[in-house]
């Protein structure tokens, strides 16, 4: 199994106007790739100067299957549309 967490640092001028529209595109990838295992999007609750404003934590069969989800087309739309509000993401895969 394969751990893959994500997490999202918006661009200032576009977190309000933005965020919930990421969350939502996050929220349908599961519907759209079955070799997801399972998943959780989440919001930060508590700000602070080295917090991110939103998480994803996903699991997968195998690192294979890793690589066909980053490459996937519903994938790859999100990840378009990411860099037009998002001004970092931090990226964790590990297997267990």
């Amino acid at each position: 199994m394969v751990k893959h967490i994500v997490l999202f640092k918006f661009m200032e001028e576009k977190k309000a106007s933005d965020m919930n529209t990421l969350i939502e595109k996050l929220r349908k990838l599961p519907e759209q790739i079955d070799l997801i295992r399972s998943y959780e999007v989440g919001l930060n609750v508590v700000e602070g100067p080295r917090n991110y404003d939103v998480a994803l934590v996903s699991t997968f069969d195998s690192l294979a299957d890793l690589k066909e989800y980053a490459t996937c087309n519903p994938h790859t739309d999100f990840i378009e549309y990411m860099k037009t509000c998002v001004e970092d993401v931090k990226v964790l895969d590990y297997e267990y």
